[in-house]
């Protein structure tokens, strides 16, 4: 399953980028990520401890995992920022990988490409819903936080 959204944020693509590259900033922005605590680095790439919340109804489960920022390249002006679930107890768990592309759009403007994606199977497919909620509030989160660090 993939979630995604496009969006535009009144900031440089510099600012915009930094905030999406550390993931200990989306618990502000982002309500499915409810906390991100940096921990051990794998291969020098940096890694949170995130917990992950979503509510169906009056149903409600959250999950702890490990995420580590696989990817934060510039090309052609694009800032690719992808954070990939990667465990460290050698078990085999479903994917969770979360992707940004920054963009700039003109002085002082960003277009922000956010995609959520999942390959498990628990609560399909009303964790659908609950992913392209979370990501379409984070369409008018994003820009507040960014906007609120001045």
């Amino acid at each position: 399953m993939k979630q995604s959204a496009n969006l535009h944020v009144e900031a440089t693509a510099a600012v915009v980028g930094d905030v999406l590259a550390d993931l200990g900033t989306y618990p502000h922005w982002n309500d499915l990520v409810q906390e991100a605590t940096p921990t051990e680095a794998t291969d020098e790439r940096p890694a949170w401890i995130t917990t992950l919340r979503a509510q169906v109804g009056p149903l409600a489960r959250s999950k702890q995992l490990r995420f580590v920022r696989m990817i934060d390249v510039v090309d052609d002006a694009v800032r690719q920022i992808r954070f990939e679930r990667l465990e460290l107890d050698g078990r085999e768990h479903a994917e969770w990988v979360m992707e940004t592309e920054v963009r700039c759009n003109g002085p002082g403007a960003t277009a922000v490409t956010l995609e959520l994606s999942y390959s498990g199977g628990l609560w399909m497919p009303a964790l659908g819903n609950v992913l392209g909620g979370a990501i379409e509030r984070a369409t008018t989160r994003l820009p507040a936080y960014v906007s609120s660090l001045g």
